[in-house]
């Protein structure tokens, strides 16, 4: 079975010389998908539709990409005001990435428009929930699943077929070896309904749900090269070898 491993480049500037080479690097370690994650950058005014074209032609066009513009209250690097942000999530749309992230507890009026131009421009969503505190209960946590499901089904009219490409990202702070279980478990129980989930844990604790995560039906797991955006981030040699090892051991 081959495991999806996604390597996120932060972009930090519009200076094409500055990213290009990690870009590069990146490409070299054959990942099946890269984010981009532009709430790195220095300068917001900078996120224009040819800029993001110029970043899009150092990518190897057969890798498919996520566009990450993360919320400052969900471990963005900028905090700006949510309309900024969201014209600057519209921006990112309209250049018709393969996935755009998105954070569940978006304003729904937000939210709504997001879906329809995604939509429009075939950009599939990853809704993301990240809690840097703790890992809640297998219970809350799906719950809180559900809910944001029957908000999609009920409030935005998303049909099955819809659904079907959704993908939800739930990721938390793992304070024991126990709390890689609770994730790993969501991933397990919303695979088996058919749900395109994400689910392990950040920090060092949490090591072990994101090399197990993808074992358990997890989407895809996150790996490194050189700078961590997160937490607890292996590098993707590391995790490559380990995700080989308990393969084997199948």
């Amino acid at each position: 079975m081959k495991f999806k491993i996604c390597v996120p480049i932060p972009i930090k500037s519009a200076n094409i010389l500055e990213f290009k080479s990690r870009i590069e690097n990146v490409m070299g370690s054959n990942p099946n998908l890269i984010e981009l994650r532009y709430d790195y950058i220095d300068d917001v005014q900078k996120i224009t539709q040819s800029f993001i074209k110029e970043v899009l032609d150092n990518v190897d066009p057969k890798i498919p990409v996520i566009f990450t513009f993360r919320s400052h209250n969900e471990g963005g690097k900028i905090k700006i005001d949510e309309i900024t942000r969201f014209k600057i999530l519209k921006t990112l749309v309209l250049s018709r990435p393969h996935y755009l992230d998105i954070e569940m507890n978006t304003e729904k009026r937000f939210l709504k428009e997001i879906l329809n131009l995604a939509s429009q421009n075939d950009v599939n969503l990853i809704f993301s929930h990240h809690n840097f505190d703790e890992t809640p209960s297998y219970e809350v946590i799906s719950d809180q699943i559900e809910k944001f499901l029957e908000i999609m089904r009920e409030e935005f009219s998303l049909d099955s077929k819809r659904l079907e490409k959704v993908i939800l990202k739930v990721v938390f702070k793992a304070n024991s070896f126990e709390d890689n279980l609770i994730s790993l478990k969501i991933c397990k129980e919303f695979s088996i309904r058919k749900t395109n989930i994400i689910s392990f844990c950040m920090g060092t604790l949490g090591i072990f749900s994101r090399i197990h995560c993808v074992l358990n039906g997890s989407f895809l797991t996150y790996a490194s090269i050189v700078e961590e955006t997160a937490p607890g981030q292996i590098d993707i040699t590391s995790l490559r070898e380990a995700l080989k090892v308990l393969q084997e051991r199948k």
